[in-house]
């Protein structure tokens, strides 16, 4: 439970300093966004889930476990696919 507080806490702060990174060009703010989706994927069951069936989130992840990490051009290419979706998920969604 500790746990799970606390990854949501460090996601809530990557979650503030991504959104100042998207209006201030010398903080990265997709870095600190794609830290805050890790952390509640951690926390939350469910949300780690929605980003497995992610096609885009998966196959990155599958190129992760099986080697050492991801070129930088693998992070990027991943950060921008991510915050598109994201951005195409936030506007898509019918307000209630």
């Amino acid at each position: 439970m500790l746990k799970r507080f606390l990854l949501y806490l460090l996601a809530a702060g990557f979650l503030v300093l991504g959104l100042i990174g998207l209006v201030i060009p010398v903080l990265p703010g997709v870095l600190f966004l794609l830290l805050a989706a890790v952390c509640v994927s951690g926390a939350s069951p469910r949300i780690a889930r929605k980003f497995q069936s992610n096609r885009h989130w998966r196959r990155y992840q599958r190129h992760w476990q099986h080697s050492e990490g991801m070129s930088l051009f693998q992070r990027s290419r991943l950060a921008l696919w991510l915050t598109a979706r994201a951005l195409v998920d936030g506007v898509q969604r019918p307000r209630s």
